[in-house]
């Protein structure tokens, strides 16, 4: 594939990271990581730019070191998909969606207080310097 492409994958994928980070049901890691992979083969420039970005940087970080999310990754994560749960289930003209809703938000709710809890804030210009050794 062209490097032209791969750039513009990369920053596909950032924007769908991006847009994981408010939508509760839609993932930010998995597409921040395909950005750093297409990034890592485009453009190292954009690599660096992500792995260093203040915001996105942590969630590569955060995976690649297996080290969990932070407390407020936790809470950003935990209240925004209650407000869209709420939301549905006021909306929700049926009552077994609305029992489906609060399965739903249960399970997800489980499984946000199982992930492992990161209180280090990562030290991201480290993390690049050590992974360009």
């Amino acid at each position: 594939m062209g490097k032209r492409l791969l750039i513009w994958l990369g920053f596909l994928m950032v924007g769908l990271g991006v847009a994981g980070i408010f939508l509760p049901l839609l993932p930010t890691t998995p597409f921040l990581l395909l950005a750093a992979y297409f990034f890592g083969r485009g453009s190292s420039r954009w690599h660096a730019w992500l792995l260093r970005h203040r915001h996105l940087g942590p969630y590569i970080h955060s995976f690649r070191s297996r080290r969990g999310l932070t407390t407020p990754q936790k809470i950003r994560i935990g209240c925004s998909f209650t407000v869209l749960i709420a939301i549905s289930f006021y909306f929700a003209p049926y009552p077994g969606l609305r029992v489906f809703l609060v399965v739903l938000w249960a399970f997800w709710m489980f499984f946000l207080l199982r992930v492992r809890r990161n209180e280090d804030a990562p030290v991201v210009a480290e993390a690049v310097e050590e992974e360009s050794s």
